[in-house]
């Protein structure tokens, strides 16, 4: 479950970069039912929110 956890939230780094999606769209369309869990999720394991991290990396 870890794995698959980490899985998803590698494809959201790509998501939040690469694409014009918005946080809530990606938390959904990666099977998360809660945008809030999704951001808990993410943060948990990249120590910065998705928020933070689409403006830290955005090409």
């Amino acid at each position: 479950m870890e794995y698959l956890n980490k899985l998803k939230i590698q494809k959201s780094c790509s998501l939040l970069q690469f694409s014009t999606m918005k946080i809530n769209e990606i938390a959904y369309h990666l099977g998360y039912f809660d945008p809030f869990h999704f951001s808990k999720s993410f943060k948990k394991e990249m120590e910065i929110s998705p928020r933070e991290y689409r403006k830290k990396h955005k090409n």
